[in-house]
């Protein structure tokens, strides 16, 4: 059941709704947990939910909320990774405003594929990263400055 629920949650995304809203705190911890292990190191684990649930009992617990959850880091650490959130993440102050931003940006898997684009093609053969270029510049996106970016640090300069 667990599994039919969390497939569901995905497929509501993969069709275009807005990706749910989750608390900060959990952004938060998300990243303070992965922030431990080294980059290298995460590429080769697989990190469950009850790993990232330890000590936090708020935790997303269902499959809407952590898809969600999962979704989110992912569009957050993608901005991270592209070094467009260098300035905020350095204070710790602002990187509460950026957890918050995370947590609540209005976005779909339109801006979560654009800011994960860069990293997607980084891992393709050259062929396929010139040809998916191409396209994304067709359809008005740039691969190297996402717009999804612009409407982070607005969204979160706005006071999410």
């Amino acid at each position: 059941m667990q599994d039919d629920d969390w497939n569901a949650a995905t497929e509501r995304i993969n069709a275009g709704v807005q990706i749910a809203q989750v608390e900060p705190s959990l952004i938060e911890h998300m990243w303070d947990v992965l922030t431990r292990i080294s980059a290298e190191r995460r590429q080769h684990v697989s990190i469950g939910f009850d790993a990232l649930a330890f000590g936090n009992p708020k935790f997303a617990r269902n499959p809407e909320q952590q898809v969600a959850l999962m979704a989110r880091y992912a569009l957050l650490d993608a901005l991270i990774e592209r070094g467009i959130l260098d300035d905020y993440m350095e204070d710790e102050s602002l990187r509460k405003r950026v957890f918050a931003a995370a947590a609540s940006l209005p976005c779909d898997k339109n801006d979560l594929g654009e800011a994960l684009a860069q990293k997607v093609l980084h891992e393709s053969p050259p062929g396929v990263v010139e040809k998916t270029k191409r396209e994304m510049r067709q359809a008005g996106c740039d691969p190297n400055h996402p717009k999804v970016g612009d409407k982070f640090i607005q969204w979160m300069r706005d006071g999410c």
